[in-house]
C-alpha cells in the first residue's frame, strides 16, 4: 500500500517536472514523462500502461528531441545562417546553460550573431540570422511542450480508461 502511494507520487512528480522541463531547456521534459510512465507501468506489471504505450511514449520523446533540434536549424537556415552560424547557435546554447534560463534562450542568438559577424557578414545580416535562430529555438520549445502534453494525455487516458 505504502509502495503504491510512493510510486503514484513519484509518477505525478515526474510527469509534472516533465511538463515544466518541456519549456525549461535544461530539464529533459519528455524523457522524464517517459520515465514516470515506465515507473508506473513497471509497478503495475504493465497491465494498464503496457509496452505498446511505453513504445509510443518513447517514440514521442525521441520525436520531441528531433523536432527541437530541427526547429532551431531550420529557423537559422531560413534567415540565412551558414554552418558557422548554426555552430555558433549550438555553442551559444551550450555556453548559455551556465548563465541560467536567460542564457539558454539568448545564447543561441548571441552565438549565431557573433560567428556570422566574425565570418564577415554585416551587423544587420548577423542580427537577422541570430533572430531566426531564436525563432527556431522558440518554435522547438513550443513543439516540445505540445508533444509533452500529448504524452501526459496518453498516459492519463490509459490510466483512467
Amino acid at each position: 500500500m505504502i509502495v503504491s502511494i510512493v510510486v503514484i507520487i513519484l509518477t505525478v512528480v515526474l510527469l509534472t517536472v516533465g511538463l515544466i522541463g518541456s519549456i525549461v531547456p535544461v530539464i529533459p521534459g519528455p524523457l522524464l514523462i517517459l520515465i514516470g510512465a515506465f515507473v508506473y507501468a513497471w509497478h503495475t506489471g504493465f497491465t494498464t500502461v503496457n509496452w505498446a504505450i511505453i513504445g509510443i511514449l518513447a517514440f514521442l520523446a525521441l520525436l520531441s528531441q528531433g523536432l527541437d533540434y530541427l526547429a532551431t536549424v531550420i529557423g537559422a537556415k531560413k534567415f540565412g545562417a551558414s554552418r558557422w552560424g548554426m555552430f555558433g547557435a549550438f555553442l551559444g546554447g551550450i555556453i548559455g546553460l551556465f548563465a541560467g534560463i536567460v542564457g539558454i534562450i539568448i545564447g543561441p542568438f548571441i552565438g549565431a550573431f557573433l560567428l556570422e559577424l566574425f565570418r564577415g557578414k554585416s551587423i544587420n545580416s548577423s542580427v537577422k540570422i541570430g533572430f531566426g535562430t531564436l525563432i527556431g529555438f522558440l518554435g522547438g520549445t513550443i513543439g516540445r511542450f505540445v508533444i509533452a502534453v500529448i504524452m501526459v494525455v496518453i498516459f492519463c487516458v490509459r490510466i483512467i480508461a
